[in-house]
């Protein structure tokens, strides 16, 4: 990757402290300034599969990219974690971080901003599996399975988003979404998942739109040229809106992106494996200088700021420089 030469934000110190022994699985940006983490703890898979997921451990990290060096990050330990999403919260409710629990409650630890927990249950008792958080505007929501979006509307309060219908037929549970969710405006949402299954807010209502295949859908960018881009099974890249869809690239990945954003004129797309840019014409390395950017991950795009991180490393762009936030220190 084409970096500035400049050393990473995090020194050596910090990183002991902080990520040494621990694997980076989710980030989220605050502000142009701040930098959310979440990681897990490191270790070999036959230690893992005696664990309950759960048992691992969790940090949840703030870098600050402006704070002096002996003091430009800190982090918590959040116990009894399965499986965390990571999202943050803005104003007027508190501006932190967030970080949710894949268990019966829908566990939601919010940080930063003046608060410092207590939990908060996304939807007590009823297993609502979220799959992701996702901040739209001042407003944060919890994208769940089986076609519940949560929306908080206060701290300690998340309400289900009425009239989205879910059918008790359990071969459409199997098929139904959601996975993400995007929009121009409040009035103006997509939620996409389950295989095909996508859906449209105008501001009344939601409506089910038609979509030309049942693969299995990842993640859905309102994006800024007025286009929106929804993939799927194997990364394969589409663009609508509403029920007007086309195929962009068929891809040929073996994974799902994580993660898809709208910055500096383009659509990214983030995957375990790679971090892609679509030019128009296909789905392509960035470049910056000249020079491949090669990277993988989770990512996020906010505040005029991009962010993608891979199990043991963070780095960002600003549309004209990439800098190093986080690397991993040779022993």
């Amino acid at each position: 990757m084409t970096l500035d030469t400049a050393p990473a934000v995090l020194n050596r110190s910090a990183w002991e402290d902080v990520f040494k022994g621990y694997e980076i699985v989710g980030v989220a940006i605050r502000d142009r300034t701040t930098l959310q983490t979440v990681a897990r703890q490191s270790m070999p898979p036959d230690a893992a599969s005696h664990l309950l997921d759960g048992q691992i451990a969790t940090r949840v990290a703030t870098i600050f990219l402006d704070g002096p060096s002996e003091d430009n990050v800190g982090f918590r330990e959040l116990k009894g974690m399965t499986h965390p999403r990571i999202g943050v919260s803005r104003a007027p409710f508190h501006e932190g971080v967030l970080v949710a629990s894949m268990d019966r409650d829908g566990d939601t630890y919010p940080a930063g901003g003046g608060l410092d927990g207590p939990w908060e249950k996304v939807d007590a008792g009823h297993w609502p599996g979220i799959q992701r958080l996702r901040s739209l505007g001042n407003q944060t929501y919890a994208v769940a399975l089986a076609r519940r979006l949560y929306k908080r509307t206060g701290v300690g309060r998340w309400d289900l988003v009425e009239g989205i219908p879910m059918s008790s037929d359990e071969g459409e549970l199997r098929s139904a979404g959601f996975r993400d969710l995007d929009g121009f405006s409040e009035t103006d949402l997509y939620a996409v998942g389950g295989h095909g299954d996508v859906w449209h807010f105008d501001g009344r209502e939601w409506r089910q739109m038609g979509f030309p295949t049942n693969e299995q859908l990842a993640t859905v960018t309102c994006a800024g040229d007025g286009n929106v881009y929804i993939t799927s099974e194997g990364g394969t890249l589409w663009v609508g809106p509403q029920s007007t869809w086309r195929e962009l690239e068929k891809g040929g990945s073996s994974v799902l992106w994580n993660d898809t954003r709208w910055f500096d004129g383009k659509l990214w797309l983030a995957s375990d494996y790679q971090l892609r840019v679509w030019n128009g014409r296909e789905i392509a390395v960035p470049e910056h200088e000249g020079k491949p950017v090669l990277a993988s991950g989770h990512m996020d795009a906010h505040d005029g700021l991009l962010v993608v991180a891979d199990l043991w490393s963070v780095s960002t762009f600003d549309g004209r420089e990439w800098r190093k936030v986080v690397v991993p220190y040779a022993d």
